[in-house]
């Protein structure tokens, strides 16, 4: 049990008993690990891992039980609930220890889904603002790592007390034990009812990580949206400019024949000689005027060929 596979286990529960020539139960040994992580509210959502292995052995002469890695916050709640229950527990049960162990396994994990569930409320009541920056979308996947990791470890733990309860049963139904005692039937009842407490926080777990996936829709839904509306309006801004382009163009054609007449009667194919004395006005063209039509025409149907072969080009 002390190799890395369980050492970084994120939770598992075993048994070893041991029966005399005569079928009497000599010994009971079990081992468990729970993964617990609380999220402490502030604004950087800062979290505290907390990782327990516990060791028991129980003998008709007593038992004891190890708890490796326990931090300050779990000694504390067990004292206090070992102080309050432990006279109406029998003593003299295989699991008598794990009662107050695993009650106060239930208010660590208790803390741990309220806290996530407040980091989930926070994001939810953030969510009218109207632009979220890069650090809200930070926070919002940390929250939501963090209710995946509590409904992960709260999952697990169910799965190990689970397997705790039906060995438990088993124990107490073993035709090498005789007949269930009371000591073992409250014993039980005990367990059934922290079972069922630890199986509604994991409900919450569950729900709480549901609304977190919903706020992260809802953002990049959001998000959809307001690039949306962001296009919506460069269209408009690009019809606007079209209808401008439209008037530009319209303004082009009206005054474009007018000057293609004035600079063709400018060039110098043309001569005016006004009236002097008793001579009249002259009116004169040159006889090479046909030089800028030669020029003009191919130049024309030229560019106009490179200006659809442009065309068909980027239509491919």
């Amino acid at each position: 049990m002390l190799s890395d596979v369980y050492r970084r286990s994120n939770g598992f529960f075993s048994f070893e008993d041991s029966y005399d020539k005569d079928g009497h139960l000599q010994s009971y040994n079990t081992w468990f690990r729970v993964l617990i992580k609380t999220i402490n509210q502030d604004t950087s959502l800062s979290y505290t891992w907390h990782e327990m292995t516990f060791f028991s052995r129980w003998t008709p002469a007593g038992s004891v039980i190890l708890c490796i890695g326990a931090s300050l916050l779990f000694q504390n709640l067990f004292q206090e609930i070992l102080s309050q229950m432990w006279s109406r527990i029998p003593s003299s049960e295989p699991y008598s220890l794990h009662v107050p162990i695993i009650e106060a396994i239930i208010a660590m994990q208790d803390t741990a889904v309220w806290s996530v569930r407040d980091a989930v409320r926070s994001v939810e009541k953030d969510r009218s603002r109207p632009a979220r920056g890069f650090r809200d979308f930070l926070v919002l996947h940390d929250a939501a790592r963090h209710a995946i990791h509590s409904f992960e470890t709260l999952s697990v733990s169910m799965e190990a007390f689970g397997a705790m309860q039906q060995q438990l049963q088993d124990l107490s139904k073993s035709p090498r034990n005789g007949e269930p005692t009371e000591a073992s039937y409250r014993i039980r009842v005990y367990i059934d009812s922290q079972i069922r407490m630890l199986r509604n926080l994991l409900l919450r777990s569950q729900s709480n990580k549901e609304r977190m996936q919903n706020e992260i829709a809802l953002a990049y839904n959001m998000i959809a949206q307001r690039d949306s509306q962001v296009m919506t309006g460069i269209g408009n801004a690009a019809r606007l400019d079209s209808n401008a382009m439209r008037t530009i163009a319209l303004v082009t054609m009206a005054f474009l024949p007018p000057t293609f007449i004035s600079a063709v009667f400018s060039m110098s194919f043309f001569n005016y000689t006004p009236a002097q004395g008793s001579k009249a006005a002259l009116w004169s063209v040159s006889d090479k005027f046909w030089v800028y039509w030669a020029f003009a025409v191919p130049l024309t149907c030229l560019t106009m060929a490179i200006w659809f072969w442009r065309q068909k080009l980027e239509g491919r």
